[in-house]
């Protein structure tokens, strides 16, 4: 043979070949989003029915579609408690209203309730519809702060923060029949968007924001303040604007129908003139944390949630971005000063920054990370049997 002659040996061709990067990240979103809904539906349709409860009270007027005496049984039902009903309401016998200071269900805002009559429309019945509807939102919001994540701080990061926003106890929002994952789709979508400078998909998502909960109107200055911080164009303003949009919108249509564009603010009053606890000071709040009772739990994710949310803004600030951290002050400035007490911590988990900020914390404490994680998930099961027993958690 010639010394010249060289042979070239090839591998053998593999059959598989290893995941992207983006497919490895997909399987780990799913993952968390899959196993922490089967936890919480185990923990409904399971643990519920066996735990040896007693049946609640609720003073009058009691809660919408709740019957004395209630046991759950494993059924479709158990996700339909509290705001759910109401959304039954609403898509199943449309909207009503009148000035006399009782519940009325023009209080909770339509993008919800239409999307779930549009799957309806496929012959589905209201509880599966807004099942799915809500769940596979909140697997579109925790796709896009990953991605958002990655983008910024990296796949470790990425990883906790969807982990954070799968496994945090209020996430049994994003599996009832309530509003908690459509929007923290539509707010991310838009966060990430105008981050990006796609002003045209921020307006429209910012807009559709505001349809799904007042809250959405946090969007608004956080937008003004970040275009006019960073010298952005005109455009970007505009994209601040088309935000309340959606919110004019459902003002437009109360004023036509009901005539009063405010009516879903003035019939929130009823909600905490019923409920007697709802409008409860911040006082009260703190001191309830040293009850011990299965209640100061809820008291204490309170107090951590929000102030402790305005510390790990403030914290991160360097780190985060200007949209991510206006975006998470201007929210919880709302939060803590609507008033609304009984129900801030899930208005918390309902800030897609949050679980991203506290994502990057945990990321350089994995420890730390994985206690959390595993008392996130006692507590999870725990608010979902009481949800179940029609016990109020947030």
């Amino acid at each position: 043979m010639s010394p010249s002659l060289k042979l070239s040996i090839k591998p053998p061709s593999s059959s598989t070949t290893p995941l992207s990067q983006s497919a490895q990240g997909l399987i780990f979103v799913v993952a968390m989003w899959l196993l922490s809904r089967i936890v919480i539906i185990i923990a409904m349709q399971l643990l519920a029915p066996m735990y040896p409860g007693i049946p609640a009270e609720h003073p009058l007027p009691v809660p919408l579609s709740f019957t004395p005496g209630f046991v759950p049984k494993p059924s479709w039902d158990l996700f339909t408690h509290w705001d759910a009903a109401w959304y039954e309401q609403i898509v199943t016998q449309g909207y009503d209203y009148a000035d006399d200071g009782e519940m009325h269900n023009i209080a909770f805002f339509p993008l919800f309730p239409i999307l779930v009559r549009s799957v309806m429309a496929l012959g589905i019945p209201f509880v599966i519809a807004g099942f799915l509807v809500n769940n596979l939102a909140l697997l579109g919001a925790m796709i896009l702060l990953y991605r958002w994540a990655d983008e910024r701080h990296g796949v470790n990061a990425a990883r906790w923060a969807t982990a954070v926003m799968a496994w945090c106890p209020f996430s049994l929002f994003g599996t009832v029949v309530y509003t908690e994952g459509l929007f923290l789709l539509l707010s991310t979508a838009a966060l990430r968007a105008f981050e990006k400078q796609q002003y045209v998909r921020a307006g429209l998502w910012g807009a559709l924001t505001t349809a799904t909960r007042v809250t959405g109107v946090a969007l608004i200055p956080t937008f003004l303040l970040v275009a006019w911080r960073e010298r952005r164009p005109v455009t970007a303003y505009v994209a601040g604007l088309a935000v309340g949009l959606g919110l004019l919108a459902y003002m437009v249509y109360c004023a036509i129908h009901v005539g009063d564009p405010l009516a879903f603010v003035h019939v929130q009053k009823a909600w905490g003139t019923a409920s007697g606890v709802n409008w409860k000071g911040w006082l009260n709040t703190f001191l309830n944390m040293f009850q011990l009772r299965f209640g100061a739990i809820k008291e204490m994710t309170k107090v951590v949630m929000v102030f402790g949310g305005v510390y790990l803004f403030w914290h991160l600030r360097s780190q985060l971005s200007r949209v991510a951290v206006i975006y998470g002050f201007c929210s919880l400035t709302i939060i803590i000063n609507s008033g609304a007490i009984m129900s801030v911590n899930r208005y918390v988990y309902g800030i897609a920054p949050a679980s991203l900020a506290f994502g990057l914390l945990l990321s350089r404490y994995p420890r730390w990370g994985y206690a959390i994680m595993g008392f996130f998930g006692v507590v999870l099961v725990g608010f979902t049997v009481r949800f179940s027993w029609w016990r109020f958690i947030a």
